[in-house]
């Protein structure tokens, strides 16, 4: 199945496998998302005057764009009972995800849209703002995208948020359009099942509207119990994915 949500797409992908696994319609579902660079996306990107010159630097106060990257990333999600009868390596559990359409802009995100999308998934698996350890960002390094973005950060996590570890690989990978929300998934995965936060890195001058724990310029190591990763998508399609540590008695990976 081809889920064509831009942006957001690879979160689609694996919110429909999870919901499969959930149904117990399947097992195993291999999902996940793929781009190649196009002329296209570049040259559209430019003529949004969304590109940076030279480099990406989300969150940033002198961030002037995204960089266009292509790539692919791809999960299994696999039933527990199943994943355990083969001893297969366990990396994260999906705890849930949460999905809004705000249609607020083609292409500028709206602060309600992705409170409310955030706000989605922390209500439908019961965690608290305060039990969030890390939170993997759209971050594409824009103007619009990273205010907005922060702004409903701390609309959803108040008082808590200067404790929260925010970043973006967007940084270090470019935007890989279809294939971003997969790759960031797999990188909150590994943040989840290493104790180990990626930084954005590019970062030089703290901006007062972005006024989060970006984990500037070098990874963390930091106990990552439960982490969200977001996703943006043009005309408002926004995902939240939520990950938690495996912990299972007896269980080891």
């Amino acid at each position: 199945m081809l889920l064509p949500t831009a942006c957001a797409a690879g979160n689609y992908a694996i919110g429909y496998g999870f919901d499969q696994l959930q149904l117990g319609r399947a097992d195993v579902m291999i999902v996940g998302g793929a781009d190649a660079m196009s002329r296209i996306a570049f040259t559209g990107f430019n003529r949004l005057f969304a590109m940076a010159p030279d480099k990406c630097q989300p969150f940033d106060k002198n961030r002037k764009g995204m960089m266009v990257g292509e790539g692919a990333g791809m999960l299994i999600l696999e039933a527990l009972e199943s994943a355990l009868k083969r001893k297969a390596p366990i990396y994260a559990e999906i705890l849930g995800y949460g999905m809004s359409c705000d249609a607020h802009h083609m292409t500028i995100p709206e602060v309600r849209g992705v409170a409310r999308v955030m706000k989605s998934a922390l209500g439908s698996t019961g965690v608290k703002p305060e039990e969030v350890d890390y939170l993997n960002a759209h971050g594409t390094g824009t103007v619009p995208n990273d205010k907005t973005e922060s702004a409903a950060i701390w609309q959803v996590f108040g008082d808590y948020t200067p404790s929260l570890a925010v970043s973006s690989i967007k940084s270090m990978t470019a935007h890989t359009m279809g294939a971003a929300s997969a790759l960031e998934a797999i990188a909150t995965v590994l943040a989840v099942k290493n104790d180990l936060i990626p930084p954005t890195i590019n970062f030089e001058t703290k901006d007062p509207e972005c006024d989060i724990d970006c984990v500037p310029n070098t990874a963390r190591k930091k106990k990552v119990h439960i982490a969200l990763s977001n996703s943006f998508a043009f005309g408002g399609n926004n995902s939240t994915l939520i990950l938690k540590k495996i912990t299972l008695n007896g269980y080891k990976n």
